[in-house]
């Protein structure tokens, strides 16, 4: 070895076939040790399943569940004022087609209220505008009046089969409500306005 020292060439002639045996013999040993680790885990993990009543890793959840049965407002998701308006007039639509469905109310990332109707096995979910919750909020019946009855509508649609009530397309719910709202018709030839009720897109 013509680039090392004459002293160190000479260490690593004597010591070299030491150091490569212990090296093997290091690696053999960890290898060795990996493996009875392996083996012990594996006792462990058998004497575990083998005592009474164990049940190994707990199973999932949601096996058997549907997305609408897991559905529901969480410790700390209580509604709003706001969301609590909607829930309420959601809630009198169930009652009275004598529907068995729970209503949950949340908000999309628009502060849109989101209404969910569930029964266990199907979920369907509907976006209110926000802006016809504070209209019919401050005061405005017939506002109010609407979002009840597509809310209504479209609840008797889904679940109880009644299709022809239906509200139509958003942009001809839209025109509709404009109709049906005469004090909006100025500046609805400006602004159309948006509809109380629609599948989230």
């Amino acid at each position: 070895m013509p680039w090392m020292p004459a002293p160190l060439a000479k260490f690593f002639t004597y010591w070299s076939l030491t150091f490569a045996v212990s090296f093997i013999y290091l690696f053999a040993m960890l290898v060795a040790g990996l493996d009875v680790w392996d083996d012990l885990m594996d006792r462990v993990r058998k004497r575990r399943a083998e005592k009474p009543g164990a049940s190994g890793l707990a199973p999932n959840p949601l096996v058997g569940k549907s997305v609408a049965s897991t559905l529901g407002i969480g410790p700390g998701q209580f509604p709003d004022a706001k969301r609590r308006w909607v829930l309420d007039r959601a809630q009198a639509a169930v009652a009275k087609l004598g529907a068995k469905i729970t209503v949950v109310v949340l908000e999309d990332s628009k502060e849109h209220p989101l209404v969910h109707f569930h029964d266990g096995a199907r979920l369907k979910s509907y976006r209110v505008d926000k802006t016809w919750v504070a209209e019919a909020r401050a005061g405005n019946v017939e506002r109010a009046r609407q979002i009840e009855d597509l809310l209504e509508r479209y609840l008797a649609s889904d679940f109880l089969g009644r299709h022809e009530g239906r509200p139509k397309r958003t942009t001809e719910l839209a025109r509709e409500a404009t109709a049906k709202t005469p004090a909006a018709a100025p500046a609805a030839a400006a602004r159309p306005q948006p509809p109380a009720a629609s599948e989230p897109s």
